[in-house]
């Protein structure tokens, strides 16, 4: 079995992981106090993300940490799940919304004080796959303590999978601190994180408006943990074409460095449809149309169902609402389980590696340099141990990761261009 920890930090991550473990037990048939209560249903894939009790109890294998008590002690009145108490940490603090409050100095008390779990969860599991992260950018204790997370798991096992899903704040930014604490955060998650898939809270808001629900925190994170639930149906139940940690990231990351993708997906429950109106014509799956060009360099598509046929098809690579051949290049793949949703009988997920997210890095880019050119509140940094290098290093990373989505990009674009151009010849 190859198992999967669940890690929220700081309000926002500890929020959504709750939301994704509520959607995780609705989905597998578990009642109040997390027994099955239809066996009929598949279970053979249930231990991914959890453990079974000597009660016949399944409690999922998480881990929820923040410096400030408050999330973690709502956390402990829920009912609406089980969590194991001795999985929460906190401590009476908090982290003034500071990236270096989190990684130096309270966030390093409190990963000490958790590491135990975290090598239980090592020693007890069969075949550790890897982890699944959750916590906001822009957050003191998500962005600090992320960190320390993403290093110690690097140290402990360099062979297991670490998958951030990090919100960014880009066009709400309350506090100047949380461009600082992205930029940081974001040197760990493109020099040792294996996959992010970005979750941005203006595109949250527009889903949430654009399906006339109410734009707050709680609609924004069942939208995310509904996109998750699809993503890794194929990691929990049984299909014909089955998917994991491992293969999302030798399938999707064609370049160590580009490993942020974008997610989508769609229910579909009429009769008539084919994956081209889903792609392209009809409903536009795989467009951006919002702010970000719809180029890949890979992308997946996540059936889930009874009722899909998915054409054999060379490689594709998608771009402004067309599907255009890259012969030699293997840039796409499709997993598959026919384990249908309790609510829905058919669902089409994707997940891009696209160019569009260059133009996000590029606004950060900006605003971190008006900052730090004016040495705008790196006082607050240094106090707690930071030097200024680290802000050198982090922006460095940062403008060569925006150089690097170039020239890939432009090489596949003129595999395709003189194909093309052949084909006229």
């Amino acid at each position: 079995m190859q198992e999967i920890i669940i890690i929220g930090i700081g309000q926002c991550g500890i929020n959504v992981g709750v939301e994704f473990i509520k959607q995780l037990n609705y989905d597998h048939c578990l009642n109040n106090v997390q027994e099955i209560i239809n066996q009929d249903r598949y279970k053979q894939k249930i231990n991914v993300f959890y453990n079974e009790n000597s009660r016949q109890q399944y409690i999922p294998r998480c881990l929820f940490l923040d410096l400030e008590p408050s999330s973690i002690d709502r956390l402990h009145l829920q009912k609406d799940v089980i969590i194991d108490p001795n999985c929460c940490f906190s401590k009476n603090c908090g982290s003034n919304n500071s990236y270096a409050t989190g990684q130096y100095t309270e966030g390093a008390e409190l990963m000490d004080e958790c590491k135990h779990i975290l090598d239980k969860y090592f020693e007890t599991s069969d075949n550790l796959q890897g982890i699944m992260m959750f916590f906001s950018t822009g957050g003191g204790s998500g962005s600090g303590i992320a960190s320390n997370l993403i290093q110690y798991f690097r140290e402990k096992d360099l062979t297991k999978i670490v998958h951030c899903n990090p919100v960014f704040s880009q066009g709400i930014t309350h506090s100047n601190l949380e461009i600082y604490n992205t930029v940081f955060v974001m040197h760990q998650m493109i020099e040792t994180v294996d996959i992010v898939t970005v979750y941005d809270n203006v595109a949250l808001y527009n889903i949430c408006e654009n399906n006339f629900l109410t734009s707050n925190h709680e609609n924004c994170n069942k939208i995310m943990a509904e996109s998750l639930i699809q993503t890794t149906a194929s990691y929990r139940f049984p299909g014909f074409i089955n998917g994991g940690m491992k293969k999302l990231t030798l399938n999707l990351i064609p370049f160590p460095r580009i490993h942020f993708l974008q997610p989508k997906y769609m229910i579909v429950n009429q009769i008539n449809w084919s994956m081209t109106d889903i792609l392209k014509q009809k409903y536009k799956l795989c467009s951006f149309e919002d702010n970000l060009p719809t180029e890949y360099l890979s992308y997946q598509i996540q059936l889930r169902g009874n009722c899909f046929e998915m054409p054999e098809s060379q490689s594709l690579l998608i771009k402004k609402d067309d599907l255009y051949q890259i012969n030699g290049h293997d840039t796409h793949y499709r997993v598959h389980t026919r384990i249908q949703h309790r609510d829905h009988e058919n669902i089409i997920g994707f997940l891009g590696n696209s160019n569009g997210f260059k133009k996000y890095l590029q606004k950060y880019q900006e605003d971190f340099i008006k900052l730090f050119k004016r040495k705008a509140f790196v006082y607050i940094y240094e106090l707690q141990g930071m030097d200024k290098m680290e802000f050198t290093e982090a922006e460095s990373d940062l403008n060569d990761l925006i150089s690097e989505y170039g020239p890939h990009f432009n090489n596949y674009q003129m595999s395709y261009d003189y194909d093309e151009e052949e084909a006229e010849f």
